[in-house]
């Protein structure tokens, strides 16, 4: 997976989880609750700027994770932007058809596109430079319920089995000519879809006999790295939190 590789590859791989989750979790709830472009903005360049500075990423692999949400983005954004409205508040209008664009849409959809973002942003920083073993100890380590952290190992496991399954049907699918005309495609994908969850099921009874066969009772162990403090993590999560809230007022009014 694109994360995984990304985190194996950081240089905060071996830092604390948990004060990495904190530092992520503060800003993207104040990113969230604050209902601000400006805010959403400042929370984006952060922690863009510590994904490059300190996890050691380049722009371009964070672009291109980026660039994965922005069609939904756009659609919801452009559809909250066109919407309808009297013929007086419209920037432009669809005709006699009621609808239009406003500079209110505009304006509420600006922000929650940065808002959007930001968390993004905050959410891209912890998952690019934490594994999914290390999310699950640190969550232990924060009291989460053990159902709940063996409900999210267990899932994880299985998302790759999903792939691996799709792949395979999607190969042989391939080399008996399934795509090459558009209603071979859409026959194809249908069978795909049907086949994947069939085999995907079967081979999730096979992972979780292997699991019971080694001793499985309801919790997988897993041992915790060697992590440095990370100490810094929180100073500069509150630093974040207060410079989010300056400008939450600043761009209210309430305080300049």
């Amino acid at each position: 997976m694109g994360t995984d590789r990304c985190a194996c590859r950081s240089r905060l791989r071996w830092v604390d989880p948990v004060p990495k989750l904190w530092l992520s979790l503060a800003g993207l709830l104040v990113c969230v609750f604050a209902d601000s472009a400006a805010v959403g903005g400042f929370t984006l360049l952060v922690f863009s700027v510590l994904n490059l500075l300190l996890g050691g990423h380049t722009l371009r692999i964070l672009t291109r994770f980026f660039a994965v949400p922005m069609g939904f983005l756009a659609i919801g954004c452009g559809m909250i932007a066109f919407r309808p409205l009297a013929q007086a508040q419209a920037l432009w209008a669809l005709g006699n058809s009621g609808w239009g664009i406003s500079r209110q849409g505009l304006l509420l959809a600006w922000m929650v596109l940065c808002k959007a973002l930001g968390a993004l942003a905050a959410v891209y920083f912890f998952s690019m430079n934490t594994l999914i073993t290390d999310l699950t100890w640190a969550l232990s380590r924060l009291r989460v319920p053990g159902l709940l952290v063996e409900l999210m190992e267990l899932i994880y496991r299985f998302l790759f089995l999903l792939r691996e399954e799709a792949a395979r049907i999607q190969v042989a699918q391939k080399s008996r000519l399934g795509y090459q005309s558009i209603p071979q495609s859409l026959r194809s994908a249908g069978m795909l879809a049907g086949m994947v969850l069939l085999r995907a099921l079967r081979r999730g009874d096979r992972v979780y006999t292997a699991l019971e066969s080694r001793g499985y009772t309801g919790q997988i162990a897993t041992l915790p790295g060697t992590y440095t403090t990370g100490r810094w993590c929180y100073p500069a999560a509150a630093a974040i939190a207060v410079s989010q809230g300056l400008i939450l007022l600043a761009e209210r009014g309430s305080w300049i």
